[in-house]
């Protein structure tokens, strides 16, 4: 009788399983129950549909209209003008949202016109030579839509509007004819087998799923926070749901889904609970908001979809990462915003990893389609946050706001925007004040403090990092200082060539240390790193340590040890002993630290470098540097005796090039070990006044 009773529990749940899932269209990112809502939005009295969706989505028409869609789309993997999948997704929501007839049928007609302008052109399989000049740009390539890798390795088009594909089939299901379904599975199939074998950093072995085997090797676990792998993962899992079973014999289309959800969800969500736990992910302030919103529209759509009963890795909230996703967004921000020429107000982020340009970004990729999640299960907790942090934080601010939902670059956004913002309702409270003072993300091992959350807080961040993948820069032991409106110290930021030059030690607040030179051509990024007694970026011997730490309204206290990251077994460079950083920051103005450096070998460099906006001035064993804002900031060095100071004010041309645009930090202070000790302790004093 037990065993009848387990069985029947089993069909239960499966039966339970079949029924949640949606049969009807829409089913991604919004359903049937969804459109009454969003049409009654859809109205004049409404400014989002008023001045930003109704007037893009008239723009977009005039320009299909004009033959510029899709006529000057190259159908390239990169940036494009005009990319006709873009424009298909935005007429594919209006085919939705509308509320006449007559017009949501035109839209659908337009999406589904530009989508099959596309999968018939890729229904005829990867090209096999790149010899087509594009009349828009007169650059030659493979044939439009056509590159064997379109939708699959490092495409840039892909990551940036592949989830268009499948909502439109989605949204204008009705619309598609059997065989347009019939070519788009072909189209679908062959592109979700491509990125399963070549997707960047796939999951291996192909095919295995829900397995710990998976996460055996640590390193493939840290690729899943790379951008490129979470929006495969999405375009895998939404294309697999996209068409109805009466559409894909033996459900050969859906059945990707098990291995988006099985191994590529599954590595990630392993990610997000250990080694990235605390809301920020690997690849930093660039990379990463771009990361965390394939993932979260992948999630939104195993959800609307009814799909998210595969295990709890396919629950949003499962582990709370996506509420510390929220809160690390809020210490991320400095206390009060700089006026921007081009944008107005803007918050100065802590920025980690790779930049190309050091200002703040718009996350409503990300937290519209976290809104959108939580309107759909009724999660009023984070929702108003996601709302208030939207309109007052991004770039502009909000008397920006509209600017930014209306920005034609992407439709997406526009359509985001939209969804997230109930007109109805009062705006969202600012919820800051009710937040702690101080975030550890414990997964990459980074502490934020500050001493208020009015504008005129100090702000201090300590990071000691792990660092193997893409964009990852050498910031164990490194510390940033804000107070009064502005930096006093931060990392110079920039996009190396590789991991080189102004992603090393030497442009962060950090030790550098000589080690064994590798077996490498001058010329090689590897051979830079040693040169300038750097970390190993994506090549050291092993994962830094925090020792100890402790956060509260007096100070902040770190003891990091970073002897792996300075050593690279790989290269043959293993002469660091030791390297170690003991911080203690006395709120608001004061920060002492100690570093500990020992090499086996004698007579190898031992520097400390601080980043400054302003030169230094020196004085026997005092530095001080006076900021843009007036105040002032004094650098005593107690240990080693004897110690040189020297102000290094000028950078050779690689790294003026490589520098984030905006970045404030131009110059530097070097304090060396005199005589190149085996063994040394550096102490130093910041004040501020």
């Amino acid at each position: 009788m037990k065993l009848i009773a387990f069985f029947c529990l089993i069909l239960a749940n499966a039966t339970a399983m079949v029924q949640a899932q949606v049969q009807t269209h829409p089913r991604l990112w919004l359903t049937e129950a969804d459109l009454p809502r969003l049409r009654a939005w859809a109205n004049d009295s409404n400014p989002l549909y008023r001045d930003a969706l109704k007037p893009l989505a008239l723009r977009a028409k005039a320009e299909m209209d004009s033959g510029d869609v899709p006529r000057r789309d190259c159908g390239s993997t990169e940036y494009e003008a005009y990319p006709t999948e873009s424009y298909a997704q935005l007429f594919a929501f209006m085919a939705q949202v509308e509320n006449d007839a007559a017009v949501r049928a035109d839209y659908a007609s337009r999406a589904r016109t530009l989508l099959m302008s596309i999968i018939n052109i890729a229904a005829q399989g990867p090209a096999q030579e790149a010899n087509y000049i594009c009349p828009e740009n007169q650059q030659s390539g493979y044939p439009p839509y056509r590159s064997p890798r379109f939708f699959t390795e490092d495409s840039n088009r892909a990551r940036w509007h592949g989830e268009a594909f499948p909502l439109v089939v989605d949204w204008i299901y009705p619309t598609l004819t059997a065989q347009d379904k019939q070519t788009i599975r072909t189209v679908f199939l062959r592109w979700s087998q491509e990125i399963i074998e070549r997707g960047y950093n796939h999951p291996t072995p192909i095919g295995m799923v829900n397995d710990p085997a998976l996460l055996a090797n640590n390193e493939q676990v840290r690729w899943s926070g790379n951008n490129y792998f979470t929006a495969h993962m999405r375009n895998l899992g939404m294309m697999a749901m996209a068409l109805d079973p009466a559409d894909d014999a033996n459900n050969s289309l859906r059945n990707y889904l098990g291995n988006a959800t099985g191994a590529w969800l599954y590595l990630f969500d392993s990610l997000i609970n250990n080694e990235s736990r605390g809301g920020l992910l690997p690849e930093g302030y660039e990379y990463s908001p771009q990361t965390a919103s394939y993932a979260i529209q992948f999630l939104l759509a195993l959800r609307s979809a009814g799909m998210d009963t595969c295990g709890s890795h396919c629950q949003m909230d499962s582990s709370g990462f996506w509420y510390q996703f929220l809160y690390a967004f809020y210490h991320s921000l400095s206390p009060a915003p700089i006026e921007e020429a081009n944008l107005g107000p803007v918050y100065l982020p802590a920025w980690y990893g790779d930049g190309e340009n050091y200002h703040s970004s718009d996350f409503i990729s990300a937290f519209g389609a976290l809104g959108a999640y939580d309107i759909l299960t009724g999660n009023n907790n984070r929702l108003p946050s996601l709302r208030w942090a939207q309109t007052h934080m991004m770039p502009g601010g909000a008397a920006n706001f509209m600017r930014r939902a209306s920005n034609p670059d992407d439709f997406r956004h526009t359509i985001l925007y939209f969804m997230l913002y109930d007109p109805t309702l009062l705006p969202a409270a600012d919820p800051r004040p009710a937040l702690s003072l101080h975030h550890h993300a414990t997964g990459l091992q980074t502490i934020f403090s500050r001493t208020s959350w009015n504008n005129d807080a100090s702000w201090f961040i300590y990071s000691l990092p792990w660092n193997q993948i893409d964009h990852q820069q050498s910031s164990a032991n490194h510390f940033e200082w804000y107070r009064n409106g502005e930096w006093l110290t931060k990392a110079r930021n920039g996009y190396p060539d590789i991991a080189e030059g102004i992603a090393s030690s030497e442009f962060k607040n950090l030790l550098a240390l000589e080690n064994d030179k590798p077996n490498r051509d001058d010329s090689d990024w590897r051979t830079d790193l040693w040169r300038r007694g750097s970390q190993w970026n994506l090549v050291g011997s092993g994962n830094p340590l925090l020792v100890s730490s402790a956060v509260n309204e007096h100070y902040l206290y770190a003891f990091g040890d970073a002897t792996n990251t300075y050593n690279a077994s790989s290269e043959n460079a293993t002469d660091i002993v030791h390297a170690s950083r003991s911080l203690l920051w006395l709120k608001p103005d004061t920060v002492v630290m100690l570093d500990r450096a020992q090499s086996k070998t004698a007579n190898r460099f031992k520097r400390w470098w601080l980043q400054l906006a302003t030169p230094a001035s020196i004085s026997t064993n005092r530095a001080r540097a006076t900021t843009a804002g007036g105040q002032q900031l004094q650098v005593t060095s107690l240990l080693p005796a004897g110690a040189l100071l020297s102000a290094v004010n000028s950078n050779d041309s690689h790294i003026e090039q490589t520098a984030a645009r905006n970045e404030p930090m131009r110059v530097r202070l070097r304090i060396d070990a005199p005589d190149n000790p085996q063994q040394v302790y550096f102490l130093n004093v910041l004040q501020a006044a």
